[in-house]
C-alpha cells in the first residue's frame, strides 16, 4: 500500500528523504516511505521528469533515490546526469538491512551503478 497520495506528495517525500535505502531495512525488513514514493513516481507517465527535478532540488538522499529511479527506468541521459555525483564527497546516509552508514555520494552512485538494474521494479 502506498503511503503517499499523488505525484506531488510522492515527489516531496523522495525530495526530502534523510536516508537512502533500497530494500527492507531493520529487523522487520520494512520498506521506507521514500522508497515506496519512488516506486509511485517510477510508475507515473512523467516519472523520469519528476526524478530529474528531484535530482536538482532534493536532499543528498533524495538525489540518490532520483538517480536510482532514473537508472531503473533506463533513461538515455542517466550517465551524464550521474557524472557530477561520481566524484562528490557530499555525505549521504545509507541503510542496508540493519547497517547504517554515512558514505560519500560517489560511493552511493557506485552502488546504484552496480545494483539498480538488477533489482526489479516492484509493485508495493
Amino acid at each position: 500500500m502506498a503511503v503517499t497520495r499523488g505525484a506531488t506528495n510522492a515527489s516531496e517525500c523522495v525530495k526530502s528523504a534523510s536516508e537512502f535505502a533500497i530494500g527492507g531495512i531493520g529487523v522487520a525488513g520494512t520498506t521506507t516511505r521514500a522508497e515506496l514514493a519512488l516506486r509511485e513516481i517510477e510508475r507515473e507517465k512523467n516519472g523520469a521528469e519528476q526524478l530529474r527535478k528531484i535530482l536538482h532540488e532534493g536532499s543528498a538522499a533524495g538525489r540518490m533515490y532520483a538517480l536510482f529511479g532514473l537508472r531503473q527506468l533506463d533513461t538515455k541521459d542517466y550517465e551524464s546526469l550521474a557524472e557530477p555525483y561520481r566524484h562528490s564527497n557530499v555525505p549521504v546516509q545509507r541503510i542496508q538491512g540493519c547497517i547504517i552508514t554515512t558514505d560519500p555520494t560517489a560511493e552511493a552512485v557506485r552502488w546504484i551503478d552496480r545494483y539498480a538494474k538488477t533489482i526489479e521494479l516492484r509493485e508495493k
